[in-house]
């Protein structure tokens, strides 16, 4: 059997993202603001998938000032110009994470403490296209998100008998 893998980080020019945004924001008649930068510049150098609250105290520890307004609106423009992804995630607020940095991956989520793992399985990937051609389908664009229960007794989350979760 195939063991699924974390996806491989890639190192990105933070300028050469800010010029992409930039000429994306031109394009689009957009203004290029510090803040928009900002919040571009915080969402990759940072590891992980962030909610807008996480993005906000990022950014006031960076010693950024921005709205939540802002944040919501800078987070949609990064989505369109296809340097952020948005995850909607089950019973969860939205994430976000940075498109360049990881290849394709997919999700694990666990329901107690909401911990997100990526992983990458090409056997799952070839199970994948084979159901699509199959079907007469050729591959676009999927989203993998498995849900479950860390196994670990670590987990900040897990349920216990008597209590509920243990915090």
């Amino acid at each position: 059997m195939v063991q699924a893998t974390k996806p491989q980080v890639k190192s990105v020019d933070i300028e050469a993202l800010e010029q992409r945004f930039k000429e994306f924001l031109y394009a689009g008649k957009g203004k290029v603001t510090n803040e928009r930068l900002s919040l571009l510049r915080t969402l990759y150098s940072h590891e992980g998938h962030f909610s807008v609250d996480e993005l906000l105290d990022l950014m006031q520890a960076d010693h950024f000032k921005v709205s939540r307004a802002t944040v919501y609106r800078t987070l949609d423009l990064l989505v369109q110009s296809g340097l952020v992804r948005k995850l909607v995630l089950m019973d969860q607020d939205t994430r976000y994470e940075s498109a360049l940095t990881t290849g394709h991956h997919d999700h694990m989520i666990c329901l107690d403490c909401h911990r997100i793992t990526e992983f990458f399985n090409p056997q799952l990937e070839q199970i994948q296209d084979e159901i699509l051609e199959q079907n007469n389908m050729e591959p676009v664009k999927h989203i993998h998100q498995l849900y479950g229960r860390c196994t670990l007794t670590d987990c900040p989350g897990k349920k216990t008998a008597t209590n509920g979760p243990s915090r």
